[in-house]
């Protein structure tokens, strides 16, 4: 018999089901050890689930590939981007991205987004005072993780309005990514994506012209091509999201722990973060297809296979990490797939931590200046009722 999202009761993989949603990672432990290459009817693929084989899938991007084009099938003309497209055709396409991430991302940028985060600890704090529990993802977690991207892009400060929709249609193509599981979230997802891109060209008319925004478009006066500019989104999108995503799943992961004190807060540092994201990272899963038959643990794999390469189980392998389930962060080596691996490796990794060193930077000074300083629990969070990508939609807390 199917449950709401299609699937039959007896399959052990149901990504949107409410036990996956509250803790996956009991699931991939049965998988790894009893299923690794387990078939999934209703996504038609195959999920894969231990250290080596999520490794070896991401590397052989000559037998597992991103660009559905390569097997005759048509892509939506808002979705062909620089993550949607194989080398050699994405390897340009990122190049040029890398380019000006780099040249953009400068110290300058890291002090702007330590001075957005300490705002954004002072506004909780004086929002605390006044009515008690504030909601760390709307007033921490979204606003650092959007002025964080705006900065590297070059965007100069859009209006609140502005900013509310692009946080609600971002959560749309979040939701979009499991329309696999759900199909009703594909069309939603698909217009949200003409709606970022039409911000975008709104923010280029007046963009810096030394960030991301107007170096990758440079030289187009006009209308910028279509895959540049879901590129652009694609990248700006999966920075806010994931970076949002990763200080909610870091911030409630130490604060199920106890109370986050100024000494807490002041021990994160990359290695840490490197941690935190294995042991709860943002990105779950990921989907690659079979160029050519192949074979992966004994299991054939046929030429057009979808391969469903499961990250977050990847990373609690026992094979590759003792004590998986144990947040460590003096844990070396990490070799952690949170930011993935191969030619469609995230390509904000280093921002991402940054970023996530700056939040916990200022939480570490506000609260070092007042007397027993602490982060609380405030309440039951909510779980975003995504699969692909692991977030909050809710986190309410008490900043005394």
């Amino acid at each position: 018999m199917p449950n709401f999202h299609g699937t039959a009761t007896h399959e052990l993989f149901v990504p949107l089901g409410g036990t996956m949603l509250a803790d996956p990672y009991l699931v991939y432990e049965r998988l790894r050890t009893e299923d690794p290459v387990h078939r999934h009817e209703q996504l038609a693929a195959w999920v894969v689930t231990r250290h080596d084989d999520c490794t070896y899938v991401l590397r052989r991007a000559d037998l597992f590939g991103s660009d559905p084009r390569a097997l005759g099938r048509t892509v939506p003309p808002e979705v062909l981007s620089l993550q949607t497209m194989d080398p050699p055709e994405h390897t340009a396409v990122r190049h040029s991205f890398l380019t000006a991430l780099r040249r953009r991302g400068d110290a300058r940028w890291e002090e702007e987004v330590r001075r957005v985060a300490a705002r954004a600890v002072r506004a909780m704090r004086a929002a605390g005072a006044a009515s008690g529990p504030v909601d760390l993802v709307e007033m921490l977690a979204e606003p650092v993780a959007l002025h964080a991207m705006c900065a590297l892009y070059g965007i100069r400060r859009a209006d609140d309005a502005t900013m509310a929709l692009f946080r609600t249609t971002s959560r749309t193509m979040v939701l979009g990514m499991d329309s696999g599981l759900d199909p009703t979230r594909r069309e939603p997802a698909l217009r949200a994506r003409t709606v970022l891109n039409r911000l975008l060209l709104g923010w280029r008319a007046d963009a810096e012209p030394d960030g991301v925004l107007a170096e990758v478009s440079a030289g187009r006066d006009g209308d910028v091509d279509q895959v540049t500019l879901n590129s652009l989104r694609a990248v700006f999108d999966a920075g806010y999201s994931t970076t949002a995503n990763m200080i909610g799943n870091a911030l409630l992961h130490l604060l199920r722990r106890g109370p986050l004190t100024a000494t807490v807060a002041e021990s994160v540092d990359p290695n840490a973060v490197d941690e935190l994201t294995r042991v709860d990272g943002v990105v779950q899963a990921i989907s690659r297809h079979c160029l050519a038959d192949t074979e992966l643990r004994g299991i054939r794999l046929r030429h057009g296979d979808v391969v469903i390469v499961v990250l977050a189980a990847a990373n609690h392998d026992p094979l590759v990490f003792s004590r998986p389930r144990e947040f460590d962060p003096t844990r070396d080596p990490n070799p952690h797939l949170g930011f993935g691996r191969g030619v469609h490796s995230c390509l904000g990794s280093h921002f991402g931590r940054r970023v996530l060193c700056a939040v916990f930077a200022a939480l570490g000074d506000a609260l070092g200046d007042a007397p027993a300083g602490r982060v609380e629990l405030a309440g039951p969070w909510t779980q975003r009722p995504t699969a692909t990508q692991r977030g909050l939609d809710r986190l309410p807390v008490l900043v005394r």
